[in-house]
């Protein structure tokens, strides 16, 4: 039993759908019937009934509701025991590209400026980072996909663009950067290194993939992982080609450890944001550091 589950239980009472709770938790349905269906195997006993038009608890599923909305209460009260530990600290959610490749430099930057500030950051995939801050789990976020939330306030902050990297052989080093052709029967023919699901860099390539005309099931995907820099090395190691954002491989493609091109004529450009919740004071530190991030591509400039 995780808390996962407990809150996919707790939705889909509260909303009387599974649908309805996938959607207010941005998880898929079958994910949500799998929480449900998990706690009702290690508990032994029916919570729901589905045959109804709207679901209905079982009389265990009465008592299991009662403790589940108390033990969330309970791991929320706890994070924020945590939390007052590091009161002074600002709260952030970042996904991969901008916790390895942005942060770095704008927070060192931000502490030339204001030293006494404090972080406590928390790497995760960009749609993670949004439930977090959805929940109050971070002050601020960083994520590399536009939000569509009504209680989230965005601003962009750099601007990027997704590029395939290869290993750096002759056989590679052999393809014209500037043939349509040549790019798409590359990334259509060779071995594929993929993000998970969840990642902007994924949503991404999904849209340059798109515009070629290549079905995503078609392609050869040899592996599917989160980790950035595992990405670089199974690349660099001969594995299989990527899609992934050039802030993160321009040393080494500087340094001639792998080749990276552009589809012609294919727009793969991305922006990154900084998260916010409207309407929900940030302590002065936070505030700044908002703003800072806010104008950080202009800052570079």
């Amino acid at each position: 039993m995780d808390f996962k589950q407990l809150r996919s239980f707790i939705a889909v009472i509260r909303y009387g759908s599974f649908t309805t709770a996938a959607a207010k938790l941005r998880i898929s349905q079958p994910t949500v019937s799998t929480h449900i269906r998990q706690l009702e195997e290690e508990l032994g006993t029916p919570l729901v009934m589905r045959n109804a038009k709207r679901i209905e608890l079982t009389a265990s599923g009465y008592k299991m509701y009662d403790q589940a909305v108390s033990m969330l209460a309970m791991h929320d009260k706890m994070l924020q025991s945590m939390r007052r530990h590091e009161a002074d600290a600002i709260y952030l959610g970042a996904s991969t590209i901008p916790s390895g490749y942005i942060l770095p430099e704008l927070l060192a930057s931000f502490c030339e400026e204001y030293p006494d500030a404090r972080f406590v950051i928390s790497q995760e995939s960009s749609q993670t980072v949004i439930n977090g801050m959805l929940t109050g789990l971070y002050d601020l976020g960083f994520v590399g996909m536009s939000v569509k939330e009504d209680t989230l306030e965005s601003a962009s902050m750099f601007s990027d663009k997704i590029v395939i990297v290869t290993p750096n052989t002759p056989r590679f080093r052999s393809v014209d950067p500037d043939d349509f052709n040549q790019i798409v029967d590359m990334l259509r023919t060779e071995h594929l290194i993929r993000r998970k699901t969840g990642s902007a860099t994924r949503a991404t390539a999904n849209r340059v993939f798109e515009a070629v005309g290549l079905d995503e099931s078609a392609l050869n995907v040899i592996a599917m992982l989160d980790d950035q820099e595992a990405t670089k090395n199974l690349v660099e190691c001969g594995l299989g080609i990527a899609m992934i954002s050039e802030v993160a491989v321009k040393n080494r493609v500087e340094a001639g450890r792998m080749l990276a091109f552009e589809v012609p004529g294919v727009d793969s450009s991305r922006q990154f944001y900084v998260l916010r919740r409207k309407n929900v004071p940030l302590n002065d530190l936070a505030e700044k550091l908002y703003s800072y991030a806010a104008s950080w591509d202009s800052r570079l400039s």
